[in-house]
């Protein structure tokens, strides 16, 4: 009885998943799947300490998540697959410790596994969840990717052209003007240091490298084009349509897109951060910065809030001094308000008030904005601030067959609006948008509202 009890139990949750007023229990359902998720889709091996109960470290296996997003598509599978292939087994190993100082990650290789040692803390708001540095696991993984590279790439050819680019600046040392050409001074410990580095940098700290030297191409901008050269020849998912890494390389606007940039920063539509971003996919998280810069200078907060009827920011979340931000009070599942923490979660959370993003998009802020998600965004957008689109007009794109029948509209209106449009014959929809592609967008919708 008490078997059939929790099978009807079991059909009931399945049932009622998907539901808003249900999301609690999707996300219990998830949070049970998650170990078993990563492990299929990166093939690696996740082992928890002997008499654990791995939900305690869901967090950690989050971040482990959210860190390996922040390479390429795949790059991470390859890897683990080629190894699998050679009868090695990937081990990210997780454990707990009491000592901050231990939170950075370790990885070591032997015969028949590769092993990333991942140690975790206590939360001190969840006493039934732990945290991790996102920034030692994605360390880590650049070492993971980068032993992957000289083994499978001309070692001593790419060490020969680095060696020339240090120009007489050696390795194991670290002295006046070493931080021309080296990144950090773990970067100028050995050549093997030094790219996994150059990876781990270009990652987590794009802005950092794009603005050594006031952002004009240095050395270091170099070495990372030969690190990305090796890259697109060593990963089948990675090409030069990836535009990889492009985000931390300076860049100058093309000519049919510099009179239009050069006003928007006299409207002051474009901020500082931005500067020498131009042929770079643009990311979520980027998109919304500008799009919610641009609606503060155009209409005012005052006027932006009401609106959109965007209600106090502290009456949502509070502070937990080691995982940030944390859900309180909206609706929003803890996992969805985990995904939030990034660097300026401010604009994220601003963002899904307004109802411009969907708590699933906290999952990959840095994922690349599409021409149809820039659509939806700035029709929803402009239907808020009261704008008439009922008289679009119908633009026959021959590439527009994939769109949902729901979506088409959006195209529609983008088009025969004239802030979102296509070559004439495609509206490549699912295209992803350049920095000064989307700089240009912004601004036709800027003079439109």
């Amino acid at each position: 009885m008490i078997k059939i009890k929790r099978i009807l139990c079991f059909v009931i949750c399945i049932c009622i998943l998907g539901t808003q007023a249900f999301g609690f229990s999707k996300m219990d359902y998830e949070e049970l799947n998650i170990k078993n998720n990563l492990e299929k889709i990166y093939g690696i091996n996740i082992k928890i300490p002997e008499n654990s109960d791995y939900r305690y470290f869901i967090d950690c296996m989050l971040i482990l998540e959210k860190s390996i997003k922040k390479f390429p598509d795949n790059v991470i599978k390859e890897i683990t697959d080629y190894y699998s292939n050679k009868g090695i087994v990937t081990n990210v190993i997780l454990d707990k410790t009491e000592d901050i100082k231990d939170l950075f990650s370790v990885s070591e290789n032997d015969e028949s596994s590769v092993n990333i040692y991942i140690k975790t803390l206590e939360s001190s708001l969840y006493s039934e969840s732990c945290f991790v540095s996102e920034e030692a696991i994605i360390h880590e993984l650049s070492h993971f990717i980068s032993d992957y590279i000289f083994k499978t790439y001309d070692f001593d050819k790419l060490k020969d052209e680095f060696d020339k680019l240090n120009a007489g600046y050696n390795y194991g040392t670290w002295k006046d003007g070493y931080c021309k050409v080296f990144v950090n001074k773990h970067s100028a410990t050995s050549f093997k240091d030094e790219v996994a580095d150059i990876i781990w940098y270009a990652e987590a700290h794009p802005s950092i490298i794009r603005n050594i030297n006031d952002g004009n191409m240095a050395i270091i901008h170099e070495k990372l084009s030969l690190v990305a050269e090796a890259f697109n020849e060593v990963f089948y998912s990675v090409s030069e349509d990836t535009k990889l890494w492009l985000d931390a390389i300076p860049q100058k606007p093309q000519a049919w897109a510099t009179d239009i940039i050069a006003e928007m920063r006299n409207l002051s539509l474009i901020p500082e951060e931005f500067e020498g971003l131009y042929d770079a996919y643009i990311s979520r998280e980027d998109f919304y910065k500008l799009i919610l810069n641009m609606l503060h200078k155009k209409i005012g907060e005052d006027n932006l809030n009401d609106y959109f009827n965007v209600t106090d920011y502290e009456e949502h979340v509070a502070l937990d001094p080691v995982n940030g931000e944390i859900f309180v009070d909206d609706g929003m599942n803890y996992a969805s308000y985990y995904n939030l923490l990034c660097d300026n979660n401010d604009i994220l959370y601003q963002a899904h008030n307004m109802g411009i993003v969907n708590s699933e998009s906290f999952k990959e802020p840095d994922g690349y904005m599409t021409r149809l998600e820039i659509a939806k965004n700035l029709v929803y957008i402009g239907n808020e601030l009261g704008i008439n689109f009922s008289d679009y007009e119908i633009v026959d794109y021959n590439d527009i067959s994939k769109v949902a029948e729901s979506e088409k509209p959006y195209i529609h209106i983008a088009a025969s609006k004239g802030f979102l449009t296509g070559d004439g014959l495609n509206f490549k929809p699912f295209d992803y948008c350049t920095y000064q592609e989307t700089y240009i967008i912004l601004m036709r919708f800027y003079n439109l509202i």
